[in-house]
């Protein structure tokens, strides 16, 4: 008996010591911290280091065992995650910092490299309506490196070279083409989102799934900051593509959340939003329609970031920063922007700035109606409810006039009258203009492969106001499809298996290079004349379907004449001599000279044809 109850003894002792260090807190572990370091000497020097990893909850600092004593914690929901706010001190030398933490049971030390910012008179600079953007999507665009095009510890994703699968195009495949794209001409390189996305349908990128790193299948962190040096050393720029709304389904944060609200809704439970992006400003608009807007997912594979948790928003604002200081890029497009909270961009914007003053950040509204998309830019005329602090928008209200005149019978009216409503804006030579982009139809498949057409577009989008965007292979009159795998194909040469090679003109073909030689002409003289990115323009009613415009810089004024017409067309100098200001006009053809002929005062056009005119 006393055997039996000796044994049962031991058995509720051996439970009750398991139940006790059940209890008890638990070995403290940091696996992560993000951002990774900061540097000395900015502006936004109280930083929120984000740790992640085991029983983070019920920590405090010990004061005598660390280096920084402007620290404080927070406990998240989730005891896998804590925030730590610090004051970055100034220093002359890179430190690496210790903070050492406690839950009175358990201790680790954590160590925040703080460094020096590196001196770089070519980093952040901007861009501007002297830019001409060149926009690539990484992996449609050139292979540099096959070693990396299929990697393990990656969700299984559609078979490699499928219209939705990836492709291989990587960061060494743009940087061994840099000199091509300074070549044609071009100014500044906007390339679709680069970070990691481990996810299906992977390709496009715009589903992180880590927000420090770039995907292993493009490259590494140290190969992308060399491709904004190399750029740099070229003399172009390097725009970011970002995205503040949403994030992966894969992402870390989804199967263990750092706080309840961290998104809107959860991954059983979100909707969709209705996309009702003229609500936000509206001004008789209810708040559900609002709420919805910015609250719903934007698919479902996409989970929706609430902004409006202050530890989320320091987040994503410092990641944002972290990545402009430490790669030296120039400008941010962020993506879909009427989607996130507009208090937090406003913010967002207004932070990037201050530290960045020669930054520039471009947002895409998708909204053909100007009225309404002008309403995103800041210190809109139009927009009461809250100035956004966003430099520039993306142009969808000009894109939808570019468009409608590409298509057959499409007339210059559109373009005129878009224009006539650049009264809207409040920064109308901050717009980014474009014909086509990675979302949409390239122009050459809208304009049914009329040639003509496409020229006249992009005479007219290479010589009006704003920031002109080409996206990659529209130089060459890549055509694509309906689709998105379609319209983002493959530049010819970009890849290894490729029978020729695009990039080099001797191997383009004859209609290739057609496009190429016009395109790079018009994008020249943009450059050599400011009177064409800086200028004031002045535009005329078209004439059944001739439209001409001035664009003027002090004594420098050039004329733009399209002819949309089937047949040729007349107009007589004299009649402008009140805006040219001069009584002997002297005319010098810039570009168009085999379109057309001048007569004394009358300037004679072919149909189907544009022409720059500097006017003496």
């Amino acid at each position: 008996m006393m055997i039996m109850n000796f044994y049962r003894f031991t058995k509720i002792l051996v439970l009750c010591v398991l139940f006790v260090k059940v209890l008890l807190p638990q070995d403290i572990k940091v696996n992560k911290i993000e951002p990774p370091n900061w540097w000395s000497g900015m502006k936004y020097n109280k930083v929120q280091f984000m740790l992640y990893g085991n029983n983070l909850k019920n920590l405090s600092i010990i004061e005598n065992l660390s280096d920084l004593k402007e620290a404080k914690v927070y406990e998240a929901h989730s005891s896998s995650y804590s925030f730590i706010d610090v004051e970055i001190p100034a220093t002359n030398r890179d430190t690496v910092y210790t903070i050492t933490l406690t839950n009175s049971v358990d201790t680790v030390s954590i160590k925040l490299p703080v460094l020096q910012r590196s001196n770089c008179p070519d980093c952040y600079k901007g861009f501007n309506s002297e830019d001409i953007i060149y926009l690539i999507t990484p992996d449609r665009f050139s292979n540099g490196d096959i070693s990396n095009d299929e990697l393990p510890g990656f969700v299984t994703d559609y078979p490699f070279k499928s219209e939705v699968g990836r492709h291989g195009g990587d960061i060494q495949g743009i940087i061994n083409h840099i000199d091509y794209i300074k070549e044609t001409g071009f100014t500044s390189i906007w390339i679709n989102p680069l970070l990691e996305n481990n996810s299906k349908m992977s390709y496009h990128g715009y589903a992180a799934t880590d927000l420090y790193k770039i995907d292993e299948r493009f490259g590494t962190n140290e190969l992308y900051k060399k491709l904004v040096y190399m750029a740099h050393q070229s003399g172009l720029k390097i725009i970011f593509d970002h995205i503040n709304n949403h994030i992966g389904i894969n992402h870390p944060w989804i199967n263990d959340t750092p706080f309840d609200d961290w998104f809107n809704g959860t991954k059983e439970n979100n909707f969709i939003t209705p996309h009702e992006k003229i609500s936000v400003f509206s001004s008789y608009a209810n708040n559900l329609t609002i709420d919805s807007t910015i609250n719903g997912w934007f698919v479902k594979q996409m989970p929706d970031l609430n902004q409006r948790n202050i530890f989320l928003a320091k987040y994503l604002i410092q990641n944002m920063l972290w990545w402009i200081e430490y790669s030296g890029l120039d400008g941010i497009r962020e993506d879909t922007y009427p989607y996130s909270d507009q208090k937090f961009l406003a913010e967002w914007n207004a932070t990037i700035l201050n530290e960045y003053p020669n930054f520039n950040i471009t947002g895409e509204a998708w909204i053909e109606d100007p009225a309404f998309l002008a309403q995103y830019q800041k210190d809109s005329k139009l927009n009461q409810k809250q100035n956004t602090n966003l430099p520039s928008v993306i142009d969808f209200g000009l894109y939808r006039a570019i468009r409608n005149f590409s298509e057959p019978n499409g007339s210059v009216n559109d373009l005129y009258e878009t224009l006539a409503k650049d009264f809207l804006y409040s920064d109308p030579n901050n717009l980014l203009t474009f014909a086509d982009n990675h979302d949409i139809d390239r122009i050459m498949f809208a304009a049914k492969k009329d040639v003509s057409k496409v020229k006249l577009a992009l005479t007219f989008l290479l010589t009006t106001r704003g920031i002109p965007q080409i996206y990659y292979g529209t130089e060459i009159g890549m055509v694509g499809g309906k689709s998105h795998g379609e319209l983002r194909e493959e530049f010819p040469g970009g890849f290894p298996e490729h029978s020729r090679n695009a990039f080099d003109e001797k191997d383009r073909l004859v209609s290739e290079k057609e496009i190429y030689k016009f395109t790079q002409s018009l994008i020249n003289i943009r450059k050599k004349y400011k009177s064409i990115s800086k200028g004031e323009l002045i535009h005329f009613p078209p004439k059944g379907e001739l439209y001409f415009y001035f664009r003027i810089l002090e004594k420098e004024k050039i004329l733009i004449i399209i002819n949309n017409n089937d047949r040729n067309e007349s107009m007589d100098i004299k009649s402008f001599n009140d805006l040219i200001h001069s009584k002997k006009t002297n005319c010098d053809i810039l570009f168009g000279a085999d379109e057309v002929s001048i007569d004394d005062s009358i300037i004679n056009i072919k149909p189907k044809s544009s022409a720059l005119i500097l006017i003496k």
